[in-house]
């Protein structure tokens, strides 16, 4: 996590979470050490930004010349003498068993150690009359000695965990003014930490001196930011958990309030430091929620992402990101899991959204493109994603999907408006021409399933039941019709019953002359006999084969093998059967002939046998 530098490290170093001494940059203006690039880049990321540095710069206007050179003293310990030790009193710490370490490097977990640092103070502070405040955040309990005196203690030190008083993870302490001197005063700090639920790397955070001048009431601005969504994620998450349960079926409405949901708890446990004093122990918890709430966040983002542009395959890409989350949990570092937890979800979203944005899907560009800001800013903003930005990323991502969750609905509602306007429009047809009502009754069971599963399909299947009826009105009063028109009516009633049952049926035709002239509705009865007296588990195809002996024709209709048979009409073989057999009688004399029974595999063969010619 990148440390703030400038005038604004002394105000929210204490508010970050994993901010260490030798990374703060004690110098003066307020983006020290930046390049052109990033100075730009800093001072338009955020109004909030704006807004800090305007209110230090009418401090600064206001105060006295000389009172502005003492706010700015900060004096932040980088290195320290370390001596494992027990003493009651500072130690000596030129003696060979103490060694000089980096801030980041000492650790006082499960022992108790002292350590020891100079601050040198400027000429003529001491008359400024100005308070010293020396600031410090570990997970530990410390004894505060200065110039040899002991000042404070935050907790109390122990050589056990019965002996311990687990102290604040930050704290701040008041400097004596008759401690102070010109020049070089020495710190002395003792320490231990046996509380911890588990052992961490980086214990100590941070040591510094600071001219109490700049009022710490700032401290507030650095997570204005993103509690400036606070409001917006309580909101989502109310809203699309109502939504969600007045339709349980709107999967996408729950991920979006889970999103909020994560975001929001995840902003409340990050931004706890900044406001509430709390033990160091529960540091860790702090730590490891906000790791759970960033997984759970990635993990709704990915199940949106995935049933919302890869509905067929949102198992599979759940079941990547899945595998790959261990990956965070060993990854060093809180910060290190939290952001892995969230960079490899991102990424398996994009590759989901990819296709579809190159189909031009509705919505699938922008999610896509929402996700690309979202991992750029992940990449170049470093750890401070975690502390302000990742809640505005979130932010806009709940915007971007609560847009697309509304145009689909809005979809949804209109193909939902059609599919039942085309219904009503063709139950009156089937009514009005007497269709069968048990089919229409199935049919239209089937319809209201689609509606409710999948309405592209539902329309789909709404538009081949109509080419049916189309088929069948133009029929109906004729005495002959084409072959090709009953074989084009056989298929777009196939396409209906594998829309109906969700499975595929096929009509395959073999050496067939389609300009054959045959009683209109013979092979589309002999194909819908066959779904009332079988089952088929599976895809089937049906076949229509001829042959030819001078004038004589013989059509052969082979049904697949059914899985469950229904009882057959002993005689003739029920009403369908019946049909067919007077059509053909009546159409082309006695001579005409038809038998319908089983054949090889399980198959049934029907065989229409006719004096026939083609027009």
């Amino acid at each position: 996590m990148k440390c703030p530098s400038g005038y604004f490290s002394v105000l929210i170093i204490a508010a970050r979470r994993r901010c260490t001494a030798q990374s703060v940059i004690g110098g003066l203006g307020p983006m020290n050490g930046m390049t052109g690039w990033n100075k730009r880049r800093y001072s338009q990321r955020m109004l909030i930004r704006m807004l800090k540095y305007l209110t230090l710069l009418f401090l600064t206007m206001v105060a006295p010349a000389s009172a502005q050179e003492d706010a700015r003293f900060v004096h932040v310990v980088r290195r320290a003498i370390v001596c494992d030790n027990a003493a009651a009193a500072p130690p000596v710490f030129t003696n060979s068993s103490c060694e000089m370490r980096d801030v980041d490097e000492i650790n006082p977990q499960n022992k108790i150690i002292w350590l020891g640092a100079t601050i040198d103070l400027p000429d003529g502070f001491i008359k400024s009359e100005k308070p010293l405040v020396l600031h410090i955040g570990a997970l530990a309990s410390s004894e505060i000695y200065w110039n040899g005196e002991r000042i404070a203690s935050n907790g109390a030190v122990g050589g056990s965990q019965a002996l311990e008083d687990p102290g604040h993870l930050d704290a701040a302490f008041f400097i004596p003014r008759r401690l102070l001197t010109d020049g070089t005063n020495d710190i002395a700090i003792k320490m231990s930490s046996f509380h911890n639920p588990i052992l961490v790397r980086t214990p100590f955070h941070y040591l510094y001196v600071v001219s109490a001048e700049t009022t710490t009431a700032l401290l507030a601005f650095f997570y204005i930011p993103a509690l400036l969504t606070t409001g917006a994620f309580v909101l989502a998450a109310i809203y699309f958990g109502f939504l969600w349960l007045s339709d349980r079926e709107n999967s996408g409405a729950i991920f979006i309030a889970l999103m909020a949901l994560f975001a929001g708890t995840q902003l409340f446990a990050e931004s706890l430091r900044g406001f509430v004093a709390y033990d160091y122990p529960w540091q860790i918890w702090r730590l490891i929620a906000v790791a759970l709430c960033a997984a759970g966040f990635s993990l709704a983002m990915i199940l949106y992402i995935a049933q919302r542009f890869q509905p067929d395959r949102w198992k599979k890409y759940l079941a990547v990101v899945l595998v790959l989350m261990p990956i965070a949990i060993f990854a060093p570092g809180f910060d290190t899991k939290a952001l892995v937890s969230l960079l490899l979800p991102i990424i398996v979203a994009l590759i989901a959204v990819a296709g579809p944005a190159r189909r031009g899907d509705k919505g699938a560009r922008v999610a896509g493109a929402a996700l690309v800001g979202v991992l750029a800013l992940m990449i170049f903003d470093g750890q401070n994603f975690l502390d302000r930005n990742f809640y505005l990323a979130a932010g806009g991502l709940t915007i971007v999907f609560f847009i697309d969750q509304a145009r689909a609905m809005r979809a949804i509602k209109t193909a939902k408006e059609d599919i039942r306007r085309r219904a009503d429009q063709m139950e009156l047809e089937l009514l009005r021409r007497k269709i069968a009502p048990h089919f229409l009754m199935n049919t239209l069971n089937a319809l209201a399933e689609w509606i409710e599963s999948d309405p592209k399909t539902g329309v789909k299947m709404i538009d081949a039941f109509a080419e049916e009826l189309r088929l069948l009105s133009h029929m109906s009063n004729r005495e002959f019709v084409p072959l090709a028109d009953e074989i084009a009516l056989c298929r777009r009633h196939l396409e209906v019953m594998s829309y109906r049952v969700d499975r595929a049926f096929s009509l395959q035709i073999d050496d067939v002359d389609e300009r054959l002239r045959v009683p209109p509705g013979v092979i589309h009865t002999l194909v819908e006999n066959a779904f009332t007296h079988g089952q088929f588990a599976d895809g089937s195809e049906f076949t229509l084969r001829q042959s030819q002996t001078g004038k004589r024709v013989t059509l052969t209709f082979t049904a697949p093998p059914a899985a469950a048979a229904r009882s057959r009409t002993k005689g003739e073989g029920g009403e369908g059967l019946a049909y067919v057999r007077k059509r053909i009688v009546t159409a082309f004399g006695d001579t005409a002939s038809f038998s319908s029974a089983p054949g090889e595999g399980g198959r049934w063969v029907s065989t229409l046998s006719f004096d026939g010619a083609t027009p």
